[in-house]
């Protein structure tokens, strides 16, 4: 599912849920990774420092990755894929995918996908984008 306003985005969206939901099936880890459009080649970005936990300064060495990678090439868009624990309203809390999309204009939008662990494969819930206004 993609929210209206990630429409434009929805080829890299997909292709990162995809990979989320191997990752997920396969372990409880999320790792951090990025998906990049570079005039229209997409690429996956993946940090060098990966071992058998997931860390912060994974997600800030991609970010850095991603600002490199930007300075070369004009029309970039970027997902920044990593996962959080998110409570709602209600009070309840859920496992979710945060998507930091970027697009060409460096613009960043964050949408939440809430997911469920099912049997051999991950159920996601209805996404949302995060207010950060005051």
């Amino acid at each position: 599912m993609i929210l209206k306003q990630n429409v434009p985005y929805a080829a890299l969206i997909y292709s990162a849920l995809d990979l989320c939901e191997i990752m997920l099936t396969r372990s409880d880890i999320l790792f951090p990774f990025a998906v990049l459009a570079m005039q229209n080649d997409v690429q996956s970005v993946f940090t060098s420092d990966m071992d058998d936990q997931a860390h912060g300064g994974m997600i800030e060495n991609l970010q850095a990755q991603l600002t490199e990678r930007r300075m070369y090439a004009e029309n970039t868009i970027s997902v920044l894929v990593y996962a959080a624990s998110i409570s709602t309203p209600q009070g309840t809390e859920s496992d979710a995918i945060v998507f930091n999309i970027t697009d060409s204009s460096g613009e960043n939008t964050i949408t939440l996908y809430p997911y469920f662990h099912e049997k051999n494969s991950i159920k996601l819930g209805v996404p949302f984008t995060c207010d950060f206004s005051d």
